[in-house]
C-alpha cells in the first residue's frame, strides 16, 4: 500500500483531479491550504510590499497500491514536462501498517 500526494498552486487543481481520475484513482482527499515561497535575494526593503505573500494551493492524496501508484507518478510527471510546469508536485510514501 502507498500513500500518493500531490501539491499543486490552485489553477492547477483541475489538472490534478484529472489526473488522478485518468489513473483510475478511485478515491481521494483534498484540502485547500496557503503556500508560501521566500525569496533568497529581496531587493528593497520596502515595507508597502508583502514579501511573504501566500499563493491559494491545494494538496491531494491517495492510498493505492504499487501498481496505480506508479501509473500516477509517472502520469505527473509526463503532466509536467508537456506543461513546463513548476507548481505541481508530487511523491510517495510506503504504508507500514494499513486498517481497513
Amino acid at each position: 500500500m502507498k500513500i500518493v500526494v500531490i501539491m499543486c498552486v490552485e489553477e492547477y487543481a483541475d489538472k490534478a483531479r484529472k489526473l488522478l481520475r485518468d489513473s483510475n484513482i478511485s478515491t481521494f482527499s483534498e484540502g485547500d491550504i496557503r503556500g508560501y515561497h521566500l525569496p533568497k535575494n529581496i531587493s528593497t526593503d520596502n515595507w508597502f510590499a508583502d514579501k511573504h505573500s501566500p499563493e491559494n494551493s491545494n494538496f491531494f492524496f491517495t492510498m493505492c497500491d504499487e501498481d496505480k501508484a506508479k501509473e500516477l507518478l509517472s502520469a505527473i510527471k509526463q503532466c509536467k514536462v508537456e506543461t513546463e510546469n513548476e507548481h505541481v508536485h508530487a511523491f510517495q510514501l510506503n504504508v507500514e501498517k494499513f486498517i481497513n
